[in-house]
C-alpha cells in the first residue's frame, strides 16, 4: 500500500513539474543554462552550415566557440524520416562508404546533406566500451545518430580539433576530471596530455 501511494505521490510530483514549465513557457522563460551565441550568431552558424562551404568545425572557429556549442544550435534535420536511437546498429554495421553512416546506416539524399555528412563522420565520438570496462572505442556519427547533450569537445591546444566525449564521460570533463580512460585512448592515438592536450600532429 505504501508503494502505491509511493508512486501516486512520484506521479503527482512529475504532473506539477511538467505543467510548471508550460507555464513558465508560455510567459516566456525559458530554462537551462544561457546560450553562449546569440541569436545573430546562431542565424549566421545557420546559414553558413546550409550553404555546404563551411565544416561545423570551421564555423566554430569563426564564433570562437566548441564545437559542441555549435552542433547544439544547428537545425540540421533535413525533409526525410529521422533515424531514432532504438535502431542504432552497433554490432553489425553496414559496409561503410564515403556517403553512408557507419553506425546507424543513414546515407544522404542531396549533394549538400552528403558534404554535411563528411564532415560531421570526420569527427570521432568517444564511448565506453561495452564488452571491455575501461576501455573507450571511437564511433563516427551523422547528425541522425550523434549523441546529444552532455557533449564535450576535446581541442588540441594549437589547431583545436579532436574527439567529442559524450554522456557520463562529457559531464565529468565538464568538471576537469578527464578521466584515465579518455587519457590511455588519447596517448595511444598519439597525442599528449601533460602539461597541454595536443593532437599528434602538434605533440
Amino acid at each position: 500500500m505504501l508503494s502505491v501511494l509511493a508512486e501516486f505521490q512520484r506521479e503527482l510530483i512529475v504532473a506539477n513539474t511538467r505543467d510548471g514549465l508550460a507555464a513558465a513557457r508560455a510567459r516566456g522563460r525559458k530554462g537551462g543554462r544561457p546560450s553562449k551565441l546569440s541569436s545573430g550568431q546562431i542565424e549566421l552558424a545557420q546559414r553558413l552550415y546550409d550553404a555546404g562551404e563551411h565544416t561545423v568545425a570551421q564555423i566554430a572557429d569563426m564564433l570562437k566557440v566548441p564545437r559542441t556549442t555549435v552542433y547544439g544550435h544547428l537545425n540540421k534535420r533535413v525533409d526525410i524520416a529521422p533515424v531514432t536511437q532504438d535502431i542504432i546498429l552497433v554490432t553489425d554495421p553496414p559496409t561503410p562508404t564515403s556517403r553512408t553512416c557507419p553506425t546507424c546506416g543513414h546515407e544522404p539524399t542531396s549533394r549538400a546533406e552528403a558534404a554535411h555528412q563528411r564532415a560531421d563522420l570526420a569527427v570521432i565520438w568517444l564511448h565506453p566500451d561495452p564488452d571491455h570496462r575501461g576501455t573507450l572505442i571511437g564511433r563516427q556519427h551523422c547528425h541522425h545518430c550523434e549523441p546529444g547533450h552532455p557533449a564535450f569537445d576535446i581541442a588540441c591546444s594549437v589547431c583545436g580539433d579532436g574527439p567529442i566525449l559524450a554522456g557520463r564521460l562529457a559531464e565529468l570533463a565538464e568538471k576537469g576530471d578527464l578521466t584515465k580512460p579518455v587519457q590511455r585512448w588519447l596517448t595511444a592515438a598519439g597525442w599528449t596530455v601533460t602539461p597541454d592536450l595536443l593532437c599528434p600532429d602538434h605533440a
